[in-house]
């Protein structure tokens, strides 16, 4: 019965989100690329929260209290080793949470000039298409296919995802498994015990988030996390980043529908990124190519070595795996402009809307607050949708605002997990 009820509210929330975006869906369907980006926003609730152990409960139960470091979780819901609750930290909230859906754009060139794209003012804003409001925590990457089974259901396409850490740490099963499923291509970052190898297939090293050959130098492997620990400059992690893709797998195919693809070994194919001694047509094709040191092993070569390709399957390193080498000018482009867009859709709700503030919604229950955050969202839909087209130009009338091209857009093959690279002129 409480599931069902969820997925009523669900609908009936959604709902409210697309009757503000339906008068202009074919001018959103025409310009949008398809793209978004998911994450989780804090809202404070009228009630007042109580300790877990105490003998008072609060006047909305539903809610649950959100902390801003970690995963969001109450720590007195998270035993420690001791089987006692946690330490409770300083900086947290009593409220909700709710996973917002917001449509991003990843069009134009790396690092291109907004003086030279004409086309910047055609770019489809930033909307919320979904929503789901939860306690804080809980069952993130849950709520996340909930929002995009909503799009998939009301006719929107899948396309390029972007999430942050809590989605990627979530196990394939309940979101990354779901999410590809319905056609959505994950990119997202990782923390620093998540870098290095991330897993093998047929004797290829999941490095990143990327397929590699399996004598790829130890020093491309670590390169991050060598940044991170400060054995390294950025200089020098921005070069051994570029060398990997000398040994990256490329693919042979597209994938089927069950989600398996074939994987090309660097040195194979019509167009090898490698020379390898193992690939004999590969050696004296270009001296330019990067010449791969084998390194002998009792067990003979691996599969990937034996054969010029190998499948990969929807499973293999589906927890880490994406299909954006981490750290490329592509990756960067496209992961920074998606998690921007739904950052600025916060902070914009946050100071047209209230949504943050418990006195716009002084009800108590998760179905109340839930409807009256809907409307809240659909109101902020209408007014970027409101500036946007006024900048557009149609039969009946011409621009009525031009365009905003303050922001200028940083290089993005000079990124580094520590900053950007200084100016070389």
């Amino acid at each position: 019965m409480l599931a069902h009820r969820r997925r009523l509210l669900l609908h009936v929330t959604n709902g409210i989100i697309e009757a503000s975006l339906h008068p202009a869906r074919p001018v959103i369907d025409h310009y949008w690329d398809q793209s978004i980006a998911i994450d989780a926003t804090p809202l404070r609730t009228f009630s007042r929260g109580v300790r877990r152990d105490g003998i008072y409960t609060a006047t909305d139960p539903d809610a649950a209290w959100y902390v801003r470091e970690g995963d969001h979780r109450d720590p007195a819901d998270k035993p420690t080793q001791s089987g006692k609750p946690g330490r409770r930290p300083k900086r947290y909230m009593y409220g909700y949470e709710a996973t917002l859906a917001v449509t991003g754009d990843c069009s134009g060139l790396p690092g291109e000039d907004p003086a030279t794209d004409t086309d910047s003012h055609l770019r489809v804003p930033a909307l919320v298409i979904g929503m789901s409001v939860h306690r804080p925590g809980h069952e993130p990457a849950g709520n996340a296919v909930d929002v995009l089974t909503s799009l998939r259901r009301r006719g929107y396409p899948a396309g390029i995802l972007a999430v942050d850490r809590a989605y990627r740490s979530a196990k394939p099963e309940t979101f990354h498994d779901p999410a590809r499923d319905m056609g959505y291509r994950l990119i997202f970052d990782y923390r620093i015990d998540q870098l290095g190898v991330q897993g093998s297939h047929a004797g290829a090293l999941l490095v990143d988030g990327g397929w590699h050959c399996p004598h790829i130098p130890q020093a491309l492997i670590t390169a991050t996390a060598d940044l991170l620990g400060n054995h390294i400059d950025r200089h020098t992690w921005r070069t051994r980043v570029n060398a990997r893709t000398s040994y990256r797998l490329r693919p042979k195919a597209s994938p089927d529908a069950r989600g398996a693809q074939r994987l090309l070994c660097p040195a194979a194919g019509t167009r090898p990124t490698a020379a390898c001694p193992r690939k004999r047509r590969s050696l004296g094709r270009d001296p330019r190519l990067t010449v791969v040191d084998v390194t002998p092993s009792p067990a003979g070569p691996p599969e990937i070595c034996r054969r010029e390709s190998v499948t990969f399957n929807r499973r293999a390193g589906s927890r880490s795996w994406q299909e954006t080498e981490h750290g490329s000018a592509i990756w960067v482009h496209r992961y920074f402009r998606l998690r921007n867009r739904v950052e600025h859709f916060n902070g914009y709700s946050k100071d047209r809307e209230a949504i943050e503030r418990c006195q716009t919604r002084r009800v108590r229950g998760l179905a109340a607050q839930a409807l009256l955050l809907s409307f809240q969202i659909a109101h902020a839909n209408r007014r970027k949708l409101a500036a946007w087209l006024e900048t557009l130009h149609t039969e009946t009338h011409d621009p009525r605002r031009r365009a905003s091209d303050r922001y200028k857009p940083r290089d993005p093959s000079t990124w580094t997990p520590k900053g950007y690279l200084p100016d070389s002129k």
